[in-house]
């Protein structure tokens, strides 16, 4: 359904989101609270664990309330013609932000919310399907009652949640619509650092046209914890994105997405983030099922052994002789490794013939696994013994970052 009003200057997106303050200490990262577009202050270390400081600051609108704003199928369109044009370089081989944002801007979206109590945000999308399937950051949409995109020229439509997967902030919005402009999806694994890049979105909802922004591609494969969640392979750029991006796509010279922008560094200038779309696509195939995708999990909360003090070992009661692996420091009661007979204190060094050096390495492994599987994990027990223990993977909802 569209929505039509006479004016289209000041008629859209006028509140910001505000973010819900939580807490959390994930992995040795303190997570303080969560905003739109996620802005992560870092801070110094704080001991000898290294431990990181991340205050994720919210832009609040004086009118709106706190909410907290935030996918396995094949993305598919009947025709290339309703894709988003290939882009050509210059002759100097740089990229061509006009015929870049003559090429994507029609596929990019405007999203405005309403919480039920009467809280607002803004974010952005972009259309992936021409029957009006829209992807954004799930961060944009969470508590949403009511949705609303407006489209490049100016139609507003009111959009449904298809899905979305907290764990890796991406969510799937439909509207209503035939043959729309859909982004053309790149292939993240050819960028390189020193890529000119291009960012489009809703900064700052400042008004009824998005906002471009240019810069290059900073880093690759970053990693960040939010909220709880830890975001992976991720680009880092310098292109700006601001308080409404979220959701939006960043772009290369040719005009393909190989990113969706989801936070920005706010003590800090020209560092911001985007998903990658390799790491984004196969949860966005999943999500525009309707479905959530689910993850193995093994059930326990793991430290560095490296990163602990004398202190620490004492409390986990480490043997002496281990200095690298991943020492379990809780388990899940009803979790896989509970179950099994693994134990407080016990430093993984292997996963289904996996080396274990890191806590990087244990949570890589399990989620490259199955849910199901059996796998063989090696422990060195308190004692300084090697244990040998199947353990059957469970799951959880999510892809996990």
């Amino acid at each position: 359904m569209s929505v039509e009003t006479s004016s289209r200057t000041g008629r859209f997106l006028g509140g910001a989101v505000v973010g819900a303050v939580v807490g959390a200490l994930v992995a040795g990262l303190i997570v303080v609270s969560l905003g739109d577009a996620q802005r992560i202050y870092v801070t110094e270390k704080i001991d000898d664990t290294q431990e990181v400081a991340l205050a994720v600051g919210a832009v609040v609108d004086e009118l709106a309330t706190a909410t907290t704003v935030v996918l396995d199928a094949e993305i598919v369109t009947d025709s290339d013609e309703v894709l988003t044009p290939h882009v050509q370089m210059t002759d100097a081989g740089r990229l061509d932000v006009k015929a870049v944002l003559a090429a994507v801007a029609p596929s990019v979206v405007q999203i405005e919310i309403e919480t039920e109590d009467g809280g607002e945000g803004q974010g952005t999308g972009f259309i992936i399907s021409p029957d009006g399937q829209v992807v954004t950051n799930a961060h944009v949409v969470e508590n949403a009652v009511t949705i609303k995109v407006m489209l490049s020229d100016g139609t507003v439509k009111f959009a449904e949640l298809v899905q979305k997967d907290r764990t890796r902030d991406l969510a799937v919005l439909k509207i209503e619509g035939d043959n729309l402009p859909s982004a053309r999806l790149g292939n993240s694994a050819e960028v390189e650092v020193g890529d000119e890049v291009l960012a489009i979105g809703n900064a700052l909802g400042l008004g009824d046209t998005p906002t471009v922004t240019t810069g290059i591609v900073s880093a690759l494969d970053r990693q960040l914890h939010l909220a709880g969640n830890r975001l992976t392979r991720l680009i880092q750029t310098d292109a700006a994105i601001n308080p409404g991006n979220s959701g939006g796509p960043l772009v290369n010279a040719k005009g393909e997405v190989i990113g969706v922008n989801t936070a920005i560094a706010g003590n800090a200038e020209g560092i911001g983030f985007a998903i990658s779309i390799d790491h984004a696509r196969p949860v966005i195939e999943t999500l525009q099922t309707g479905e959530v995708p689910k993850r193995p999990l093994l059930g326990v909360n793991i430290m560095d052994v490296e990163m602990l003090d004398e202190t620490s070992r004492r409390q986990y009661d480490i043997y002496e002789g281990v200095e690298t692996g991943a020492v379990i420091v809780a388990l899940v009661e009803d979790g896989a490794a509970n179950a099994a007979g693994l134990r407080v204190g016990e430093v993984v060094t292997k996963f289904d013939g996996v080396e274990i050096e890191t806590v990087d390495d244990l949570v890589e492994a399990v989620k490259e696994s199955e849910i199901g599987r059996v796998v063989k994990v090696v422990v060195v027990s308190n004692d300084g013994s090697i244990r040998n223990v199947r353990v059957e993977l469970g799951f959880t909802e999510g892809a996990g970052g």
